[in-house]
This record gives structure tokens, C-alpha cells and sequence, in this order.
């Protein structure tokens, strides 16, 4: 009896073997892919695990640690601070901070100064706090790694597990990688922090003293003007007096200063990461980034850093911390788009060979021949 080719038992068999070989084949064939600006990801992290290694080593005599303590000690006690002090201004999750310390972490934030468009030679402004100093570090190493210019202004203050020690906040950490000469920027201004930009109601008269000293001894011009609204105003305008506003190429803010964000529940109504523009809502307070979205500049909002380190396939809270240069922000496993193609291309001809068999068959079926006759 006759029976098109294509229909044929064997044929079909022959084609589920060949097409699934060639799916197995492309699937199998992947390759590694460098990411872009590869090179910048890379040495940002270096620079960022150098900055670590050199804090690590100016802390150590001051700790008087020995050996035979566990290998984290030098970096807990060095970037993680302590969970209270008296110049802690909220509460904080260690994980959120550890998270923050892999080098590789300077990676991603390069990856987001490139997408918001920033180039080489860009000035852009950044809006710290002492809260995650892994991610200042971050920061900083990507844009030396890029070769922009940050104009810098930080809230002294820290929550948990931050650079709370009073004898090394965040400014006390700049200058040591300002004199080591890791990095060739630091703040140009600091504030208080807290709720109020002046501490609030957590920090006491001590605390206050405690900041304002470290703003001295770092000879950091303090901003203390007395309310939340006029310290925002005096952030805007140091930042004016360096370049006008729609000059800058991007602005970085970490954490949730509330001169920053203008009002503690903006860190979660601005999105985390990449903001090319501020959606508009009924934000309940406007801080400085705010003045910076009216001007058509980039915001790059680094608050939820669990969330960005799962975007980027970053470890959460990994110690001992990653080895630099090893993840998919640096490289990625693609198809070889070759090994693709001529699977595709074998496919088709196997079905095009057998529809020519098929037609054949049905050519001599037309001229009263039995396929099934034919020898």
C-alpha cells in the first residue's frame, strides 16, 4: 500500500535522531562571552579589593590582632564596625553590609554608570552615607576605573554594622585611601545624618560631638545649617558651584541620607539601580536627587543592595569574600551562534530532502505506477 515518504516509519525515525542529535549538539556547543567593558569591570574590583587590603592593613596595629584569630576578623573589624556607637543613627542588616563588601560588587556599579551613559572625563555627583562602606568603596572604584570625577558630599552618621566606629567613620576611611593614594577624590562635604540630617532624636549631644570632630580632623567642610530643608539646599548648591546641575552626567546615591532622598519612604518609591527619569509620583518629601531628575540627569539609586547583587548573580553576604573576577558580571555563557546555524541549515535540508522523496513518490503515483513496486 502506498504511503508518503515523510510518513514513513523509518524517515521519521531517521529525522528524530538527526534533529535531536543537532539540538544537542547547539545545546552543548555554548562558549564564554566576556562581558563589555570588561577590562573597566575587572579593574574596578581590583582597585576596590586593593582599597580593602590597604584599610585592613592601617586598622590592624590599632586592633592589636594576633594570629590565630579567624581570617575575617581583619575585615569585620575594619568595614562592618560594630551594631552600636554612638554615632549610629538607625538600625541595619549585617547581611545588607557584608553583600556589599565583594570587590566584585565595583563591577556592577560600572555596568551602571555605563548604561545611565556616563563616559570618560564625566563628572557626576554622589551622595553617600557611612551605612555601607562597600558600596562608597564600590562607587569610588568604578569611577576611577572609568576615569570620571565624582563631586562627593556624605552623611557622616551610620546605621549598624557601618562605619560607625568613632574613631573611623567613613571620612577618617577616605582619607587614609586619599594619603595611600588609592583613590585621588574625596568629600567635599558632610552632614550629620540621621532622620533629620542633624542626628534626630537617636543621637546624642555626645554622638554630635563625636561627628563633627571627625568632620574636623578630616578638615571636611560640615553642612549644619539648622533644618533638613536648608541642608538639602546647601548639598545643591556645593554641587552648583563645582558645575551647573544638567552638567553632570549621573548622579549616585547609596543608602536612604534623607537629604538625599528627601523623605525616609522615597528609598523605596525610587526604583532601585538605573533611573534615566523619576516616574512621576506624590513623592512626600524632595531631596537632592530630586533636583538632579528636574535637570534630566541620570539617578542611579543603590539602596536595596541584596537586589542588585541578585540582578548582577552576586553572592549575598558571602565571607570569605568572592575571588575578584569570577561571576557572571564579567562573563556569560552564550550559543555558539555558528554551531546554531548550521543546525538550522542541516534541518532544512533534511526537510527538503524528503519532501523532494515525497514528491517523486507522488510524481510516479500520477503516472500509474505503484511506489511500492518499484525496486
Amino acid at each position: 500500500m502506498y504511503r508518503p515518504t515523510i510518513k514513513s516509519n523509518l524517515w521519521l525515525g531517521v529525522m528524530t535522531i538527526a534533529f535531536l542529535s543537532l539540538f544537542f549538539w547547539s545545546e552543548t556547543s555554548r562558549v564564554t562571552v566576556r562581558q563589555e567593558n570588561y577590562q573597566q569591570r575587572l579593574d574596578a574590583a581590583n582597585l576596590m579589593l586593593h582599597a580593602i587590603e590597604t584599610l585592613e592593613n592601617f586598622r590592624l596595629p590599632a586592633l592589636n590582632l594576633h594570629q590565630g584569630r579567624n581570617s575575617n576578623d581583619a575585615l569585620v573589624f575594619t568595614l562592618l564596625g560594630e551594631k552600636d556607637s554612638p554615632i549610629t543613627t538607625d538600625e541595619g542588616r549585617i547581611d545588607d553590609k557584608i553583600t556589599v563588601l565583594n570587590p566584585n560588587y565595583a563591577a556592577a556599579i560600572v555596568e551602571l554608570l555605563i548604561s545611565a551613559g556616563v563616559q570618560k572625563g564625566d563628572t557626576i555627583a554622589v551622595l553617600l552615607t557611612g551605612s555601607m562602606p562597600g558600596a562608597n568603596l564600590a562607587v569610588y572604584s568604578a569611577a576611577e576605573a572609568l576615569k570620571i570625577h565624582p563631586v562627593i558630599i556624605t552623611s557622616i552618621g551610620s546605621s549598624w554594622w557601618g562605619a560607625n566606629s568613632v574613631d573611623f567613620t567613613w571620612l577618617d576611611m577616605e582619607k587614609v585611601l586619599a594619603d595611600k593614594g588609592v583613590f585621588p577624590f574625596r568629600s567635599i562635604a558632610a552632614s550629620i545624618g540621621g532622620n533629620d540630617d542633624n542626628g534626630g532624636l537617636r543621637l546624642s549631644s555626645v554622638g554630635r560631638s563625636m561627628i563633627v570632630e571627625a568632620a574636623d580632623r578630616n578638615e571636611v567642610t560640615l553642612i549644619k545649617q539648622g533644618s533638613l530643608t536648608e541642608n538639602i539646599a546647601s548639598r545643591v548648591d556645593l554641587f552648583k558651584r563645582i558645575l551647573p546641575l544638567n552638567r553632570y552626567a549621573a548622579v549616585v546615591n547609596i543608602g536612604g541620607g534623607i537629604a538625599a532622598l528627601g523623605h525616609k519612604e522615597n528609598s523605596n518609591l525610587i526604583a532601585n539601580g538605573l533611573n534615566e527619569t523619576l516616574p512621576i509620583r506624590n513623592y512626600p518629601g524632595r531631596g537632592v536627587v530630586h533636583s538632579f531628575a528636574d535637570e534630566q540627569v541620570p539617578i542611579i539609586h543603590i539602596y536595596d543592595v541584596v537586589e542588585i547583587a541578585k540582578t548582577y548573580s552576586l553572592p549575598v553576604a558571602q565571607l570569605p569574600l568572592p575571588k575578584v573576577g569570577i561571576g557572571e558580571v564579567y562573563e556569560t555563557e552564550r550559543y555558539n551562534l555558528t554551531v546554531v546555524a548550521i543546525s538550522i541549515t542541516l534541518m532544512l535540508l533534511i526537510l527538503i530532502v524528503v519532501k523532494y522523496l515525497d514528491r517523486q513518490h507522488y510524481k510516479w503515483r500520477e503516472e500509474g505506477v505503484d511506489p511500492d513496486t518499484l525496486v
